[in-house]
Order: structure tokens, then sequence, then C-alpha cells
């Protein structure tokens, strides 16, 4: 099998600086951003981007998920750092929530808007793990409601990162989510 070709000094340059517009515009704006607003970022054609990374998910995928797993990492460590499971997994549905309202881009990736983005549902994956980890956890201690499921954790926050994107949300959104895993925690 023949080595890949390396690049020219110019598309490497050129795709450094693709890598660089993509984090900037997806990190403000979400996953959804225009790739246009991207190439244009960069001082390259649409055509050179998808030259260089093939789809957007490729493009995603190129700049997103170190970020995120950084970021989920972080999240990850401060929920193992509670003592009991009720604190874990307050912590995690709350940091949960704030990372989805803080971060466009993170938001997008824990909807799953983008699900031919591989590398980034890998990391996702890793939160959704713990998330399920903590409610079976919270059922065993029976800190948790029987009837509050894995699901209904995910729904929680799908629901808080529909309405972090959304400026006709209802001011109170928030609050019904806390309430929500108020009543479910015993």
């Amino acid at each position: 099998m023949a080595e890949p070709k390396a690049l020219r000094r110019d598309a490497r340059d050129n795709a450094a600086k693709l890598r660089a517009a993509a984090l900037d515009v997806f990190l403000t704006k979400g996953l959804d951003a225009p790739i246009q607003e991207i190439a244009k970022a960069a001082g390259v054609s649409v055509g050179t981007l998808y030259n260089r990374f093939g789809t957007r998910e490729g493009l995603i995928d190129a700049v997103i998920p170190d970020v995120a797993g950084a970021r989920l990492q972080a999240l990850g460590a401060a929920v193992m750092a509670k003592p009991t499971v009720k604190e874990r997994l307050r912590t995690f549905v709350h940091g949960m929530i704030d990372l989805q309202h803080q971060d466009p881009a993170l938001n997008d990736a824990v909807l799953r808007r983008y699900p031919d983005a591989v590398a980034l549902l890998g990391v996702c994956d890793v939160s959704a793990r713990l998330g399920q980890d903590l409610v079976r956890e919270a059922h065993r201690e029976g800190a948790l409601s029987a009837d509050f499921t894995e699901d209904d954790l995910f729904g929680l926050l799908w629901l808080s990162g529909t309405a972090s994107r959304d400026p006709a949300a209802p001011p109170g959104w928030r609050r019904l989510l806390e309430r929500a895993l108020d009543s479910a925690l015993t």
C-alpha cells in the first residue's frame, strides 16, 4: 500500500486556518453554523474546505472532539469528587445543563444533532455512560425514585439543550428541570 502523499505547505496552512476558523465559529454559533462563514473566516473557498475535510461532520470531528472531551472530562472529574451518589447525580445534571447553555457546539453534540460525526459521538458516549451509571447507582442506593429511568435523565438533558438554544423558551425552563430532578431524588 502506498504512503499517503504529504500535503503541500499551502494546503497544510489552509487546513490549519480552516481548523482555527471552524473551532471559533462552531464554539460561538454551534455546529450548524454556515460552512460559508467558516471558509470566509479562514480566507479560503468552500471547495477547499470540502476538499480538506469532506463533509461538515468531517470538519466537526477534526476540531470539536478534543474541546468537548476536555470539558466533559472536567465535568466527570467534578462529578466523581462528590461524596454521595445524590450529589454526583445533581452535579452531573447541573453541569450538563450549564455546559449546554454556555457552549452551543457542545449542546449540539449532546443533542446528537450530527450523528455522522463519529469521533464526537464517541466523546459524548463517555458522558452518557457516566449518566447511566449514576442513575443505576442511585437506584441501588435508594437515592432515586425507581420510576426515574436513564431515558428520563436524557430527556431532561434534551429539554435543557432544546430550551437553551431557543430564544423564545419560557424563562423558567431551568427551574422546571431542577424541580423534576428534585422530585425524583429521594
